[in-house]
């Protein structure tokens, strides 16, 4: 989109440059990605910004946008967004900017601020051991195309929207691999005002993955095995959607009367029983489709003092003992 010199340029707000800049980016992304930005802008930057000119816009009003929305984000009233998702709208704040400058709207980009850091982080949730076995003999004594949908997620850490997404032919009985090749997920638009459900490739290339299939659960597959063509949870043509499969969920849990933890906690029950167990990083990390060790690190591998304690204890037994061997 060409954009007029002059007076219009140095008038313009930061609303309309928000407008040329998403109209710019939208072939070039895709659509799940689009309708977040366009509701981060609609939600929240336009909302904020209203009717300020462009040129105008400081490091101060930067640093006074991230302390409104980690105090008072959330679209409800009731308290403020995470650091993660301030941080998402400071990137598009500055593709924003960035945009403005090399289009010569302004003449800086560069501003000062911080985002500081959460005081507390999420308690990861987890299933306990009596839980996960609860679980299990629940899925064992009612197996459906659903109940082994949990079982899978359970035992290979799949996400909600991989496993609504997975489908017969991304599963390798011979060689006892599945592929992660989709996605599904509802999203919002801001210009209809209304949702609606996608199918598409995962974010990033480490999310397409493959993942072996422990002999026991490949036997139970077997069993279920359906055309190519199949949604595996649904056993028809048809896929169900993740929020719908979240409320199947909820409802086994109520049944089986054990804590209600959200559909992602079988994913981190996954991987802390994997680190628990012994299997190295690198490989859980692979499994999960984490971009890199680190995240998997930060996220399961616990940083107590009693743990590093018994890690010290462990490194010193080990050198004492060869000292006495010798």
């Amino acid at each position: 989109m060409k954009i007029k010199s002059g007076l219009i340029k140095k008038e313009m707000t930061m609303a309309r440059c928000m407008d040329i800049w998403i109209e710019n980016e939208h072939n070039y992304i895709k659509e799940s990605t689009y309708a977040l930005y366009l509701t981060i802008i609609e939600k929240h930057l336009k909302v904020y910004f209203k009717n300020r000119k462009i040129s105008t816009i400081s490091s101060k009003d930067f640093q006074s946008f991230i302390l409104d929305k980690l105090n008072n984000g959330k679209l409800n009233g009731n308290g403020g967004l995470s650091r993660k998702t301030v941080k998402d709208m400071v990137t598009i704040l500055n593709a924003v900017l960035n945009f403005a400058k090399k289009r010569k709207i302004i003449k800086k980009a560069e501003f000062e601020y911080k985002i500081p850091k959460e005081k507390k982080s999420e308690k990861m949730e987890v299933f306990d051991s009596e839980e996960r076995i609860k679980i299990f003999e629940y899925v064992k004594n009612n197996m459906n195309c659903r109940t082994v949908g949990i079982l899978l997620c359970l035992c290979t850490g799949l996400r909600i929207g991989e496993i609504c997404a997975l489908r017969w032919k991304e599963i390798d009985m011979a060689r006892g691999i599945i592929s992660i090749n989709h996605t599904i997920q509802r999203i919002y638009s801001s210009t209809t005002q209304k949702s609606k459900v996608i199918i598409s490739e995962p974010k990033t290339q480490s999310s397409k993955r493959k993942i072996p299939i422990a002999r026991e659960l490949l036997l139970v597959l077997e069993k279920f095995k359906s055309e190519d063509k199949y949604y595996v949870i649904s056993g028809t043509e048809k896929y169900i959607e993740p929020r719908t499969y979240r409320k199947f969920f909820k409802k086994m849990l109520e049944f089986l009367e054990i804590r209600k933890l959200k559909f992602h906690s079988l994913r981190h029950t996954f991987a802390t029983q994997a680190i628990e167990l012994g299997i190295d990083y690198k490989t859980v990390s692979e499994i999960l489709g984490h971009s890199a060790v680190s995240i998997t690190l930060n996220l399961y591998v616990p940083p107590e003092l009693d743990h590093k304690k018994k890690c010290m204890n462990i490194i010193f037994n080990n050198m004492t003992q060869k000292y006495t061997e010798n």
